[in-house]
């Protein structure tokens, strides 16, 4: 019999190619390709939370991002230096999709470091840019003979909790962070950085020169000289040690020092330390370096280490009050005919509406034939509320022309205006925010006597007593960006708040496309209500804080210097300082030490401490207040 012989046929399972890829193209809003070096993705895939493939920088542009299963739906979140950028989604149904991710244009951030007065550049600093969100450093340069760092031009901060940070570096052991700093896209930004520091330590430096028993030295243990060294190793100057074991040092800048203490008696070392001065440090002690001292040829020399200085820190003295208008000025850009006119008067509106001023830079040639938009900034501009600016004739770069022709372009502008509206304006927005010398002169001609720009000029030293430059501090375009309103609004505050400090004074920009509605392409003539009344929200918290809101052309009239007591009056209405501790004021401002100690004081009385923050009262009039509701025993 012939053997049987069972073949079992086992199926063989084809598995289909189930993933695929998807290719990335990454554009600016203007069409050009993106830099791609500082973008990192996540990819989401479905509805889930966590991303399903994190990529930390991309190598290319286009980039294929492989190993995606296909038939999901995938959430693609591009970053760039840190910060969210953009984002698309794609439904992957095949094993290869092409995609284009839209980025922001960069900004261009320049730092400008200044001493704490605010006025005096930081020489041969270093500054970094770091995101807040990682600590990533995405920028350092050194600072010129301006205090100007180079410009780093990196993605600008459209998501509510993005921003930067910036570093001030003097020598190793000096920082000084400044944060939040926030980007506009497409644009070069001033950032201006104002330091604790002072520009120079007015206080003597002490140092005093300590003997082996740690007691300072004297004629017994010799004569000393201390000598100052800079950071490089370049000597300052030569200061001899008195009978009291004591140096003395004036006039130094914040940075790192080395002292040397040189016996004078046989021109020996003594000591020698490394020390910051960071403006507050006034004493420094140094004890001798000893040495162990070689017995043979063949043993080892031994030197200690040098021992450190015992720094002993002293308070910082107080500064008289900056002198400050505590004003907020809004400028809107750009008036012109037709062009989203109902936008253009809506806007103003709001602040006319609330006897709040503005200033509105208006295009020369492109205004005066939209009958609706003339007339009512004719009988808005009477009002004392609206002040009209020049924003250039055709929106040119001023900066192109002569100082003959600058001067025909604001002639025309300025004569335009006056023919139309009534009056004459005195501010110019220089539009671009360029200009050069010629500018100022070309102003002078034409008696245009205030200029507000992005950031602070160097107005030719002549005309510095002939032009006020008024810089923008706070630049409010993320109002257009559809994020929470409140925390934009608060952003704002808090900038307004930090120029205040700064300046005495801010100056808010903004642009009226931003409180426009879109139909999903383009921008239609009808008010977004919602943008309008977070813009009436703001005005309101801005008086809330005590802050009057005025026009460009009436801060200079406006300065002054507070009164002892005004700036705790101030923190005691923004809740600053507890009530307990504003009372200790209250007592100061009657001028008597024999006045008892006070423990009640109305809330209501913050009503008149609002006033006479936003000069709707005088301080003469609100301390003569306090004092009556203390005779009256209302304060008690």
């Amino acid at each position: 019999m012939l053997p049987v012989f069972l073949l079992a046929l086992v199926p063989v399972t084809v598995f289909a190619d189930t993933s695929g890829s998807i290719a990335v193209t990454l554009t600016y809003t203007n069409g050009d390709t993106a830099d791609y070096w500082p973008v990192s993705l996540k990819i989401y895939q479905d509805s889930t939370q966590t991303p399903y493939k994190v990529i930390e920088s991309i190598t290319g542009n286009p980039f294929n991002i492989v190993a995606l299963p296909i038939n999901h739906q995938y959430k693609i979140v591009a970053y760039a230096n840190s910060m969210y950028s953009s984002v698309t989604y794609v439904n992957l149904q095949q094993s290869h999709q092409d995609v284009t991710i839209n980025l922001p244009l960069p900004g261009g951030m320049r730092i400008n470091a200044f001493y704490n007065d605010g006025v005096t550049p930081i020489v041969n600093a270093t500054v970094y840019v770091r995101a807040a969100q990682d600590n990533k450093t995405w920028g350092h340069s050194p600072t010129n003979a301006n205090g100007d760092s180079l410009r780093f031009w990196i993605e600008p901060t459209t998501a509510p909790d993005d921003h930067y940070i910036v570093d001030v570096h003097i020598g190793n052991h000096l920082v000084y962070s400044d944060s939040p700093v926030y980007l506009r896209p497409g644009i070069g930004q001033e950032i201006k950085i104002t330091t604790n520091w002072p520009p120079v330590v007015n206080s003597l430096v002490t140092v005093k020169v300590l003997n082996v028993q740690s007691h300072p030295v004297t004629s017994s243990d010799g004569k000393f000289s201390v000598s100052l060294y800079d950071s490089i190793g370049n000597k300052i100057t030569d200061s001899p040690v008195t009978s009291r074991g004591e140096a003395y040092f004036s006039n130094l800048k914040v940075g790192d020092y080395t002292l040397k203490v040189t016996k004078t008696d046989d021109n020996s070392e003594w000591a020698t330390a490394s020390i910051t001065e960071n403006g507050l440090l006034t004493t420094f002690q140094i004890l001798p370096t000893l040495k162990t001292p070689v017995t043979n040829s063949s043993s080892p020399v031994t030197v200690p280490p040098i021992v450190p200085p015992t720094i002993t820190p002293v308070p910082p003295v107080s500064k008289p009050p900056m002198p400050t208008c505590n004003c907020v000025a809004f400028r809107l850009d750009n008036i012109q005919d037709y062009w989203l006119d109902n936008i253009q008067i809506k806007v103003i509106d709001s602040f006319d509406s609330k006897d709040a001023g503005i200033t509105v830079g208006t295009i020369g040639k492109a205004f005066g034939n939209d009958s609706k938009l003339v007339g009512y900034l004719e009988s808005k501009a009477q009002t004392g509320n609206i002040d009209i600016a020049i924003n250039g004739w055709s929106f040119e770069d001023f900066t192109t022309f002569t100082k003959d022709q600058q001067s025909q372009l604001l002639q025309e502008s300025k004569a335009k205006i006056s023919s139309l509206l009534g009056i004459s304006p005195s501010v110019f927005m220089p539009p671009y925010e360029k200009t050069n010398d010629d500018t100022f002169y070309a102003m002078v001609d034409d008696n245009i006597r205030i200029i507000s720009s992005s950031s602070t000029l160097k107005i030719p030293q002549n005309l510095t007593e002939k032009i006020q430059s008024y810089p923008t501090s706070v630049f409010s375009g993320v109002l257009s960006q559809s994020t929470n309103q409140s925390m934009l609004n608060g952003k704002i505050m808090s900038s307004v708040q930090d120029s205040m400090q700064n300046n005495g004074y801010a100056i808010v920009a903004i642009s009226f496309q931003d409180f426009a509605q879109s139909n999903g392409t383009v921008k239609i003539n009808a008010p977004d209500i919602e943008k309008i009344q977070n813009l009436q929200s703001l005005i309101d918290s801005i008086r809330n804080k005590g802050y009057q809101i005025t026009t460009i052309n009436k801060i200079s009239s406006s300065f002054k210097t507070p009164a002892p007591w005004a700036s705790s009056t101030q923190q005691w209405l923004q809740d600053k300082t507890p009530t307990s501790e504003y009372l200790k004021t209250v007592k100061s401002m009657l001028n008597s030490t024999s006045s008892p100690d006070f423990t009640t004081i109305p809330s209501w009385v913050k009503h008149n401490a609002r006033l006479q923050s936003s000069g709707a009262i005088s301080d003469d009039e609100f301390l003569n207040a306090i004092k009556y509701l203390v005779e009256i025993h209302v304060i008690s």
